[in-house]
């Protein structure tokens, strides 16, 4: 039995052959999706560019889905590296996958289809004063991540799809500090999913709106003084989920070259929450009882709008420079009501008066292009609290804040590199009220004097295609 020698391939007749082979495509399929160029036929370049495209999309998904959402504030507008860095004035800029939530219309202007994925880290302090006492919150870091894709589907229309963290609290206190019978611990998440589209109308002029699905969970804890004298304290816990959807809608307007309008809103949410609460006094005491309840909270709509002019060139480089202002309906939290589905103590539900109202924050932020394909940006926010007196608690010890930003982006072939970071400093603030669970007042108030600061640093990469 002789064996087959393989003939050698020559140059040009065999190698078309080879391509038009079974084994020859799998191989240049191969070729198009690790190169996305090069001398390879035109339909395996388009195909599988686009194949590479779900690919990278699906990866950054499970990514961002499976950072968990945790933020040290209620609202967190902290979603891209460009904007953080100066200061979220980014309205009026929106010119990256990002503007899907500072400003979906923006979209329009990207030339090509990006993927966009940002990790966030916020490492907060808070620190209690009164009473001849002092105490600060345990030191924990709180992250989360979004994930944004974008891409013109036609020299007039751009397509959006974000996941990111709207609002986010998170607080944790000693089990034996002066406002244990208040707060110890609080988790607010949220994970919201939204599509967007962008319409060129004008040639200067761009309209957008969107859909937004919100998925929610909240944990709370506090201590529950022992009915009976000598015995330790117990605990309530409160945890439930829900969900809710909103809209937001985006314009940007450039009525001259190099000066830019933008407004942005986004509706309020109303989310139910199902879940449970439970009294448990072991091991002092023998009881641990729970109910099944429910819960409703609203969401805050918001409204910003800015101006940015870029026609500035120091040095022979562009610089950017922006200025934004946002209302924030705040007043749309004015209780925190629980229904039980049975009876807890002979109580059916639980109510603490929140009294929020409406506020504003304004945005300083700028961009410098010090070289081709690298920016450095800085910026400066002052945030009004929306907490007024008579409920400042330390759940969430709010204050006005002053939020210096600084950042930088970098871009090396396709890709842009980013990071920014915002020292929020918030004003020293004194509480000095009363905190009534259904009307009934704690047993330690914890008024005296609140400082707090927060560190907070994001890194990003883009993918333009």
């Amino acid at each position: 039995m002789q064996a087959k020698v393989k003939k050698p391939m020559h140059r040009h007749g065999d190698e078309r052959q080879w391509r038009g082979s079974s084994k020859g495509k799998i191989a240049l399929s191969g070729l198009a999706i690790i190169a996305g160029s090069g001398n390879l036929p035109q339909d395996f370049k388009v195909r599988y560019r686009f194949y590479y495209l779900q690919l990278i999309f699906l990866i950054a998904f499970l990514i961002s889905y499976s950072s968990q959402a945790r933020g040290a504030g209620f609202a967190m507008v902290q979603q891209g590296t460009a904007a953080m860095g100066q200061g979220n004035a980014f309205v009026a800029d929106a010119s990256d996958a990002t503007a899907i939530f500072y400003n979906p219309a923006g979209l329009n202007q990207l030339k090509g289809a990006q993927v966009y994925q940002g990790t966030l880290v916020n490492y907060p302090d808070r620190e209690f004063h009164g009473e001849g006492k002092s105490s600060e919150t345990n030191h924990r870091i709180y992250d989360s991540a979004n994930f944004y894709f974008a891409i013109p589907v036609h020299n007039r229309v751009a397509l959006g799809l974000g996941f990111f963290a709207p609002f986010g609290m998170g607080s944790a206190w000693s089990p034996e500090w002066q406002g244990r019978y208040i707060t110890t611990y609080s988790s607010l998440k949220t994970y919201n999913l939204n599509p967007v589209i962008s319409a060129k109308v004008l040639e200067n002029l761009s309209l957008a709106a969107g859909f937004n699905v919100m998925w929610s969970r909240v944990e709370l804890k506090r201590k529950v003084q022992a009915p009976f004298p000598g015995f330790a304290d117990g605990e309530s816990r409160l945890a439930g989920s829900g969900e809710g959807y909103g809209y937001n809608l985006g314009v940007l307007y450039e009525p001259v070259s190099g000066v830019k309008l933008g407004v942005a809103f986004r509706s309020g949410i109303f989310v139910k929450y199902r879940g449970d609460i439970s009294l448990n006094f072991t091991p002092s005491l023998p009881v641990s009882i729970s109910s099944t309840g429910s819960a409703g909270l609203n969401f805050p709509p918001s409204l910003t709008w800015g101006i940015n002019y870029s026609r500035l060139k120091p040095f022979g480089r562009p610089l950017a420079l922006e200025f934004d202002t946002t209302w924030t309906g705040w007043s749309s939290y004015n209780e925190f009501r629980a229904k039980f589905d049975r009876p807890l103590l002979k109580t059916y539900g639980l109510f603490v008066p929140k009294e929020w109202h409406d506020a504003w924050a304004f945005r300083f932020g700028a961009n410098y292009e010090v070289k081709e394909g690298m920016k450095l940006r800085v910026g400066y926010i002052y945030d009004l609290t929306p907490v007024p007196d008579s409920t400042f608690e330390p759940q969430l010890p709010d204050a006005n804040r002053h939020v210096f930003t600084v950042g930088s982006d970098l871009k090396v072939w396709r890709f842009t590199l980013g990071i920014a970071y915002n020292f929020i400093l918030a004003e020293s603030r004194t509480k000095n009220n009363i905190i009534a669970f259904n009307g009934a007042p704690a047993p330690l108030q914890a008024n005296g004097r609140y400082n707090s600061n927060l560190h907070s640093l994001m890194c990003s990469w883009l993918f333009q295609f």
